[in-house]
Parts: structure tokens; sequence; C-alpha cells
């Protein structure tokens, strides 16, 4: 295999232009062989006008129907694309494992890579909601095994223009891909989500990634991702220029016209100095990289934070550190030194809670990381991002605090941030007198929250903080629920209810307590009764004793005015009913008790509230808990 690594492959995925004639063998290329075309996968091959119709026929519809200047309608969407140029009609990636050396016909592996790139094509679309495939075909009659994928980005809820139109940012976005700044934009972010899938499917066949392209291998992380999108960037940019270019001069807006004369040579020589560097930093090492895979989240970054002490370059992805050849007895030796601790998880906790308290005090993901800074947080960006706060020794991933914190996932929670708060708001304007405390006591706590004033507790602690899952304000919303249950608008209506029910539980007591005598004693009368029947009239049979007991029973007969064995029955109905009386007696305690409880702990958080420190009781009351933790910890 030309000393390539039998257990690991490259992996290619990239963005071409899209010929479908090409990809459809509608004509034959020299690099093609006419015998083997035969041997291609369709998997989707659909007209795209068809398709555009289906994506956005209605949209288009609704769009025209509500322009008033016949200019202004689009006749055919998939058209007026075209024409517009800066957007394309369709967009293709081609998909690749290995190459002619690795995965040709003769190399032994060509069977493993196609069905490889049959299970990301299968992949594709789950993955991909807004990315709709009309022509998507496997050739396996060219050099390597090799995927063609033609799709049309779909974004909906467009604020301008159709309400459902082609836009590739657009539907990376929905689809949870964040643009963080002109670097790490939602095509990087897709990209690199997309060549997970590859190094996950490589592990599915027992391989590994092999990186080809040593030169850049040797930047840093950030280098890495900066210089990938920038030729993004570079590409998108000279795109638009080329297409301006054929345009009208009279047409053209002074800032496309400027665009023209300078931006293009500006990025080009931006690109020519990160190459310089990059062909620096290769001349620098000139060692292969190869892969060492920790499946521990903390320990891979605790391997890099030492590797970068030691001055040992190094690539994270995913599970897996790039590194020189060179160093692997120097990343052996720092991985066996590694020791997980539970103070780590702590530092996470720590972590986790401040980033759930900034949510609510953040405009969107860039905002919260500013605020993050503020805290004396360190942000890395990079394929995975990572952060370090003061109380911590080295980075953790956000991708290891849990799916809650991944980039998307904070997006949405941001979106959604004030659902909790405006629903507090629009129950104050309907509330009663004593309601109106409770709920402005739920927004002081909010607030001081979010202030850092108080370090909230959980409600449930699987799920991650949030205001409906605040141990403070559900005590607060419980008391609500008291109030609305019982109807209580004064604090005179509170402590009537409590005597009310405290009256109540009184009096069941008492019913019980005289229960618990007669029921016990109505049992053995029945038990006696039955037996005096039960020996008939040949008394002579029994000893003394036994004549003894059946006098008594005799008495127990003329106490309950019982003549024969079937009057019996009318005592056990009666003993049934006491017992089903005792029962439900013991029920409605047992609930007037919770009852009271609930009221009893409503007077308590009236009265702390009413008296206006609450808040401040709070903070009081953590100050003196961290202070015995404080103590102990000594001790």
């Amino acid at each position: 295999m030309n000393g390539q690594n039998a257990k690991s492959l490259s992996i290619s995925f990239r963005i071409d232009e899209g010929v479908v004639e090409h990809n459809n063998r509608d004509f034959i290329a020299k690099n093609v062989d006419g015998e083997r075309v035969a041997d291609n996968i369709t998997y989707t091959r659909r007209d795209i006008r068809e398709m555009y119709n289906e994506l956005f026929g209605q949209a288009l519809s609704e769009y025209n129907a509500k322009q008033k200047r016949s200019d202004r309608r689009i006749a055919d969407y998939y058209e007026h694309v075209k024409k517009i140029g800066y957007v394309k009609p369709f967009y293709e990636v081609v998909v690749q494992f290995g190459d002619i050396d690795t995965c040709g016909l003769k190399s032994g592996k060509w069977e493993t890579a196609k069905l490889m790139l049959d299970d990301y094509m299968k992949g594709f679309e789950k993955r991909n909601p807004n990315l709709k495939v009309f022509n998507a075909v496997m050739h396996l009659d060219e050099a390597s095994p090799h995927l063609h994928i033609d799709f049309i980005p779909v974004a909906h809820k467009n604020q301008k223009g159709l309400s459902v139109k082609n836009s590739m940012s657009g539907a990376l976005r929905e689809q949870g891909f964040t643009s963080f700044n002109r670097n790490q934009n939602e095509w990087a972010a897709w990209e690199e989500q997309e060549r997970d899938i590859m190094i996950d499917i490589l592990r599915k066949y027992n391989l590994s990634r092999d990186i080809k392209n040593v030169r850049r291998e040797h930047l840093t992380v950030d280098e890495y991702k900066t210089h990938a999108a920038q030729k993004a960037e570079i590409r998108k940019i000279n795109e638009h220029i080329n297409e301006l270019k054929k345009k009208n001069p009279a047409d053209l807006t002074p800032d496309e016209i400027e665009l023209i004369k300078n931006q293009n040579d500006i990025m080009r020589s931006e690109i020519l100095k990160r190459d310089e560097k990059i062909s620096s930093l290769s001349r620098k090492l000139g060692a292969k990289f190869v892969p060492l895979e920790i499946f521990s989240d903390d320990k891979l970054q605790y391997v890099a934070a030492e590797l970068e002490k030691a001055n040992v370059p190094s690539v994270e992805e995913s599970n897996t550190l790039h590194i020189p050849d060179y160093a692997q007895k120097t990343a052996a030796a720092i991985a066996a030194a590694y020791k997980p601790t539970a103070e780590r998880n702590g530092v996470r906790d720590r972590i986790r809670l401040d980033i759930d308290r900034l949510v609510y005090c953040s405009e969107n993901l860039g905002d919260l990381f500013d605020k993050l800074k503020e805290r004396g947080y360190q942000i890395k960006n990079g394929k995975h991002i990572a952060v370090k706060p003061t109380f911590a020794e080295r980075f953790v991933r956000l991708k290891s605090l849990g799916e809650a914190y991944l980039p998307k996932n904070l997006e949405q929670r941001i979106a959604e941030r004030d659902k909790f708060p405006t629903a507090v708001r629009e129950k104050f304007v309907t509330a009663n007198a004593v309601e109106k405390k409770f709920h402005i006591a739920i927004t002081d706590v909010m607030i001081a929250v979010k202030q850092f004033r108080i370090t909230p507790r959980k409600t449930d602690p699987k799920l991650i903080y949030a205001f409906k899952n605040d141990a403070h304000i559900n005590y607060l919303s419980e008391q609500l629920c008291t109030i609305a249950e019982f109807n209580l608008g004064s604090r005179e209506q509170i402590y009537s209810k409590a005597e009310e029910l405290k009256n109540g539980i009184d009096g069941k007591t008492a019913k019980l307590k005289e229960l618990s005598g007669e029921i016990p004693t109505l049992k053995s009368d029945i038990t006696q009764l039955r037996r005096l029947f039960s020996v008939g009239d040949n008394p002579k049979r029994l000893d003394t004793m036994e004549q003894v007991k059946q006098a008594a029973a005799r008495e127990i007969a003329d106490k309950h005015n019982v003549k024969s064995a079937e009057d019996i029955a009318d005592l056990e109905k009666r003993l049934k009913s006491l017992q089903s009386e005792d029962k439900s007696i013991k029920a409605e305690l047992s609930d007037e008790q919770l009852k009271l409880k609930r009221v009893s702990d409503l007077i308590t958080a009236y009265e702390n509230i009413v008296e206006g420190n609450y808040i401040d009781n709070l903070i009081r009351l953590q100050r003196e808990q961290e202070q015995v933790k404080t103590i102990d910890k000594r001790t």
C-alpha cells in the first residue's frame, strides 16, 4: 500500500461545482472506464425544476400574490435564482474514503470503501433535513469509489422575499449551525460535522483517519480551521465577484464596483500570507502525523495541554489527537501520567451553572462568550469550542458538558430565554393582591440569579439549571398553587384556612380514636357469637372453661339482641360500615394534614416576603452554609 497504514484511510469531503450530466454519465470523460459505468449506484435522480416547484411552489405563489407591481413578481424561481448570481441553484459535495493507492481496484479495500460510502449516503438526508437531494450517485467506474451528492438548500420563515427559499446559510442555521465570526461560519461548522461522521464510519470498520496533507497538520487547531474557513470565504467572494463582472457596469452599485476593484486583491494577499505561514511551519517540523485515540474528553484535554507546554504541535479531532510521529513516546508518557479526579466533575458542574445563568442575560452566543470572558473565562475556538474558568487548570470542551451546551443548543436556549419571565409577567397582570407578592418574589429571585448574587439550586439535579428547574422559584410557585386551590386573597383568609383545617383535623382525630375502640370490640363480639351458635343445644359436651365462655357469649347476644346465627349478619354489616368509615376518615385526615402543611408553608413564605427581605435571607443562608462547608473541609 505504498507505505500507507493498513489500518488507516484518508477522508475527502469537498464542495464541488457540480456537473449533473457528468455525474449521470450523459457524457463520458477520459478518466471514466466505460465498461464499468453499469456498476455505478444511483440513489436519487430527479429533475431539478420539478424539485424547485415541489419545494418552493407554494411560497412563490404566496409571494407573487402580495406584489402589487407586476415587475416584482417572479415567474420562475429556478430561473430567478440562476439569474441573480449570488445564490447557486444547487450545491454538490464529493465524498471519498482513501485514494487510488488505498481504495483502488487492486487495493483490497475497494469493497470496504463502497460500504462506507453507502453508510454515509444513507444518513445524509437524515442529518441534513434542509438539504434536499435531487441527484446522488456513487461512481465505481473511476480510479476509486466516491460519491457525488447534489442538493438544494431550503430555508423557512424568511423575513424578506419568499417565506421558503434557496439559502445555504439559512438552511444550515435551521439545522443548528452557527456563525461566530467570518472564520467560523455555518459552512465550516457543517463541514466539520460531516467529516466527523466520516471518521465515525471509519471506526465502525475498525479503521482510523490517515491525514494525507502533512503540511496543514502542523498547524494548531485554530490555525488549521482559520485557514480552511478563509479559503471557503475567499472562494465564495471570488465567485460573487466573477458574477458581478458579467453585469453591465451601469447596473453596478458603488459598493459592488469597489468590491471588484479592491476586495479580490486584498483577500488574495491574506491567503498568500496564510500559506507562507503554513509553509514555514511545515519546513520547521517535516514529520508525519499519527493518530492518538483518547476517549475521555478530560484526558484528551490534559494530554493536549501538556503537549503544548512541551512545544509539541497537535491537531484535535473528536476523540483523537494527531501528533508528530517523533512525539509518540512523549504523548504516551503524558497520557499515562493522567489521573482523573472527582474535582473535575465539580469544575464541570460550576461551568454548567455559570453558562446556565448567563443564557438568561445574553443576546446571542457571541454575547454569552463575552460575558464568560468578563467572568475570567478563556475561550478557545476550534473544531470543538472549549472554555477555561479561573478555577480550572485546563480547558473544558462545551461538548463534554452535555448536549444542552453544544453551540446550536445554546443558541436555541438563548432564543427561548424570555419564555418563563414573560409567563410570570403575564400572570402578574391578573393576580390578586397575595399572588402579586409571590410573582414579585419570583422575579426578584430571577434577577438575583442573573446578577450572581445567589447560587441557585436545582429542583431536579439530573436536568440542566433553568428558572423552571430552580428550587427557590419552584417553592414560590408551589405557594401560588396553594393560593389558587383555596382561593385565598388576603392574609386573613390564609390564617382562617389554616384554622379551619386544624379544627377539621382535630375532629377527625377524635372520631378515629372512638372507632379505634369500637371496631376491635365489635370484631371480638362477632367471633364469640359465632362460637355460641355453633355449639348448638348440647352444652354438656363443653368443659368448665368453655361453659364460662359460652355464658359470656350469651351476655353479648343479649347486649346486641341476637337470637340466632342469622342475626349475626347485621353485626357483620355494621362492622364493615365502621371499617369503611375508619378508612375514609384516615384518608381525609391525611389529605387535610397535607393541606395544613401547605398552608403553613404558605404562611411562612408570605411572612418572609411581607417583611421585605426574602432575597437577603436567601443570601444570608447561603453564606452560612458556605462557612459550614469551609469549616468541615478544614477539620
